[in-house]
Order: C-alpha cells, then structure tokens, then sequence
C-alpha cells in the first residue's frame, strides 16, 4: 500500500495566535473560512495543506492532542528569533552532537517541535519564510 501525507489539521485555542506563530515563522500564508461562527485558518505548508481549526468546531480537545514535528532548518539562530517573535518559546535545551544542533520549540498551543540544523551539509532542510 503507497501512502502520502495529504494535510495537517491543528485543533488550537487560540487559532489568531496559531497562524500568527506559523506565518511569522514559516512563512505561511493563510486563507480564513467562516464555519459556524469560528475562523478556520488554511494553507500550505511543507509540503501539506494545513488547517487551524478551533477547539470548538472539533470533537478533538487541545489538551487530546499530543503533536511533535522534528523540522530541519537552514540557520536555528534564526529560527529561534523567529519563534520567539511569533509568540512560541524554546525549551531553553540547545543540544550538539558531531552532526546536528537542536533545540525544542513550542507554538502558542504548546505543540512541541524539534528545529534540528545539520553541521555538514547533506539531508533536506526548511527554508524558513
């Protein structure tokens, strides 16, 4: 059986804030759609077509939803900044081996992420937008 990841859907809180995190950091660019009186953010990203949906319009619950990227990235010092200017945070554990550096992100639902950044080059990375 061939399969292929074809969309994310977040169910968020606070879906503003959401799509605030990931266009200040990845650059997304989002379309919004009224359904029964929430906002419903969609774009692309990575590959995926990607949804914010609110807590309210899904029989998901925020705290049901245990969500966890692993990201590579051209430049994690940017990164960091661009997280840190988009409402997420770092989990202040920068870590180094001979072949990455990382470091723990999460967005404003507290939806955890690895930015991983590879020493030598090899491997496909996020240019973040």
């Amino acid at each position: 059986m061939d399969a292929k990841i074809e969309a994310l859907v977040l169910v968020v809180r606070d879906a503003t804030a959401m799509a605030a995190f990931y266009a200040g950091v990845f650059g997304v660019s989002f379309e919004t759609l009224e359904v029964e009186g929430s906002i419903v953010h969609q774009g692309h990203w990575c590959g995926l077509d990607l949804a914010l949906v609110p807590e309210a319009l899904s029989e998901v619950k925020v705290s049901q939803n245990p969500i966890h990227f692993d990201i590579f990235v051209d430049d994690l010092e940017e990164g960091i900044q661009r997280v840190e200017r988009s409402g997420g945070r770092t989990n202040g554990q920068l870590g180094e081996d001979d072949e990455l550096r990382a470091i723990g992100i999460y967005d404003p639902d507290d939806n955890f992420m690895v930015f991983k950044q590879r020493k030598a080059s090899g491997g496909e990375s996020l240019t973040l937008g």
